[in-house]
């Protein structure tokens, strides 16, 4: 049944979207949860990341992450997948969404006042980390991209040796 297929296409998408969501926003609060403890006394004159101090990440901070990481996430459906996007190259669909997820993190900095936007030593450590996870990330896909070709090759092999 092809509405049968379509809908199940889209339910799909959703869970899709939403696990990688929630997978991004454990590790960033993780993360931010570590940082809070061991520079959060440090960081709290600074960040509004860091507004408890050593004590934890606010509610608010966590709303604003949720949100961020939200909408990073459809900028990776919308730049990585087919459904938009059909004769884009990658490379270009790569440094179109990490431009525009940079514009998105530097929306989220003002608005939310992140970290000073008069402080120029904020925005480099700002840079160095955005480029660090975008290194990371590019490094876990890559990984995760061979192993996922290396095993549909054993099974188009199997395939082939079984018809």
């Amino acid at each position: 049944n092809q509405t049968g297929g379509k809908m199940m296409d889209k339910k799909k998408g959703i869970l899709w979207y939403f696990s990688q969501v929630f997978m991004l926003y454990g590790i960033i609060i993780l993360f931010l949860s570590i940082f809070c403890k061991y520079f959060g006394e440090e960081g709290a004159t600074i960040s509004t990341i860091f507004a408890l101090g050593n004590k934890g990440l606010s509610v608010s901070t966590m709303f604003e992450f949720f949100l961020a990481i939200a909408i990073i996430v459809l900028l990776r459906l919308f730049f990585m997948t087919d459904m938009i996007i059909k004769k884009m190259p990658l490379v270009l669909r790569s440094v179109a969404m990490i431009t525009v997820g940079l514009l998105v993190a530097i929306g989220f900095i003002f608005a939310f006042g992140w970290f000073p936007v008069d402080d120029g030593q904020s925005w480099v450590m700002f840079f160095v980390s955005f480029a660090l996870s975008c290194g990371i990330s590019t490094f876990v896909a890559t990984i995760a991209e061979k192993q996922e070709n290396k095993r549909l090759e054993e099974a188009l092999k199997r395939f082939k040796e079984e018809n």
